[in-house]
């Protein structure tokens, strides 16, 4: 009998037990013990977001979890992320900004990451995210990271005007490349700023060892396409051997020489661009719409008219051209370490985060308090001003408009990038290479793409002739490796359109 008394109580206590945790999971609590998850990401603000921040706090205990993450600064972070892979000591939870890169290609067909392909299927959050995000992501057609989530429009790509200073010189904002030689050049000559000194250069760029950087548009402009290879008839093309490429490189020459491109662009880090323009040292530069409130704001401490216009799009030979993002800026991985148990764990944690309640707490914070709703944006309030990036740069915004938003940004600036994007998606292309892989682009490419963007450095500073690079491209025509290349891209991308 004594037994039996026992063995009720135990069972009656646990009933209470299993009561209260009901309770507790519909409120959102949870009576077990926190789940533990290490992380490495980047940041892109002054300062790591702090560990303490009450946000941070209000999503941990949102999703029971205890978050150990190492932030490294963007700086750096491409350099921290290779000797992390090399050593295969990982964190639970990885951010890849460059999921294609041989590297990471190598390690996920070795199984060093969760394929995460079965079992996405119990994530509806995650599992909406738009069908781009994933596809631009994936390897071999497989799952092998979670999208590091951006919006299509408003990405990097075009150029951004001072605004003050064309109204200033009864300029409208340009819509073609004479449009934007002609503001150049008023830039240049007109002192914009109106301190009396002839100090003021139209464009502002930086390029890197292996690509255009920040002056790609005026390619891809001239060539009506986004990026290197271009789709023509199902077939990809590289444009560097259009005709769009070699005026481009004409076009740039032509500005250089005239003084309306900062000369020392081969040398400038993009912080040193946008300190240009904060400084008046320059008109122009190309970014995304985001960054135009961040340098407005910084500028109207000094001058309350200093006004940013991201363009929606600029015409070429071929007509209006304007970028469509991949929908991811990298993804994040899971080594095959983790239990599954764990893995599927650190999923719901994500998953939790593509929701719009995770998305707007960690990109907006808490209504009331860091935001207010008015007309379907987010107005910031001042507290928000506190944050000086992303609030909770692990969970991505799945709003359209996330590009057009920054923190402090007034209404009217708003509402304005907003229009921008809308009718940025009218003309928006895509880049048709993104993932697309080739082995031997992987063992020699770079040193191709190092040997392309020196031979347009020097065109652009006149050391050579554009026959020059006529010879260049022609001797690269006829180069079988750079040949297998081309060919071995265009077999990837017929795969990928299931042809």
């Amino acid at each position: 009998m004594l037994s039996c008394v026992i063995i009720m109580a135990l069972l009656l206590a646990a009933c209470g037990q299993n009561g209260n945790q009901e309770n507790q999971a519909a409120n959102g609590e949870s009576s077990s013990k926190p789940v533990e998850i290490s992380i490495m990401s980047d940041y892109f603000s002054p300062e790591p977001p702090s560990d303490q921040d009450p946000i941070r706090q209000e999503i941990e205990k949102k999703t029971n979890t205890k978050l150990n993450i190492t932030w490294v600064s963007s700086n750096n972070f491409t350099d921290k992320t290779n000797v992390t892979l090399a050593s295969g000591d990982m964190p639970e939870l990885m951010l890849l900004r460059s999921p294609y890169q041989a590297q990471v290609r190598k390690m996920a067909e070795q199984g060093a990451f969760w394929d995460l392909t079965p079992y996405l299927k119990d994530y509806k959050n995650l599992s909406a995210f738009p069908e781009d995000s994933w596809k631009n992501t994936s390897l071999n057609g497989n799952y092998y990271g979670i999208p590091f989530v951006r919006p299509l429009f408003g990405t990097e790509g075009m150029p951004i005007v001072r605004k003050d200073w064309l109204d200033k010189l009864g300029l409208q904002p340009p819509k073609t490349l004479d449009d934007m030689y002609n503001v150049m050049k008023a830039i240049t000559e007109k002192d914009p700023d109106g301190n009396g000194k002839n100090d003021t250069v139209g464009l502002a760029a930086n390029v890197t060892q292996t690509d255009m950087g920040s002056l790609s548009w005026i390619e891809n402009v001239m060539n009506g396409n986004y990026g290197k290879w271009k789709d023509q008839g199902g077939k990809l093309i590289d444009t560097t051997f259009e005709q769009g490429t070699r005026d481009a490189l004409l076009w740039l020459n032509k500005v250089y020489k005239e003084g309306l491109l900062a000369a020392d662009f081969p040398t400038l880090k993009n912080t040193q661009v946008r300190e240009s323009i904060t400084t008046n040292k320059a008109g122009i530069f190309a970014d995304a719409i985001k960054p135009t409130w961040l340098l407005t704001g910084q500028m109207r401490a000094a001058n309350p008219q200093a006004d940013l216009l991201y363009l929606p799009y600029l015409e070429g030979p071929k007509g209006k051209f304007a970028p469509k993002g991949s929908g991811a800026y990298g993804f994040w991985v899971i080594p095959k370490t983790v239990p599954e148990a764990k893995m599927k764990q650190i999923l719901a944690f994500m998953d939790y985060g593509a929701t719009e309640e995770g998305s707007v707490m960690a990109n907006f914070g808490i209504e009331g308090e860091h935001y207010n709703v008015k007309d379907g944006m987010y107005l910031f309030t001042e507290k928000a001003k506190e944050y000086t990036g992303v609030i909770f740069p692990i969970f991505q915004s799945i709003d359209k408009y996330a590009f057009a938003y920054q923190t402090g940004i007034p209404e009217d600036f708003l509402k304005r990038n907003m229009s921008i994007i809308d009718e940025q998606a009218k003309d928006g292309m895509a880049n048709p290479s993104v993932g697309l892989n080739s082995d031997t682009y992987n063992k020699v490419g770079a040193d191709y793409d190092k040997r392309t963007q020196d031979m347009k450095v020097k065109v652009i500073l006149g050391r050579e002739s554009i026959e020059a690079w006529d010879k260049y491209a022609a001797d690269l025509k006829a180069d079988p490796q750079y040949q297998q290349i081309i060919s071995e891209f265009n077999e990837d991308y017929q795969k990928r359109q299931g042809s």
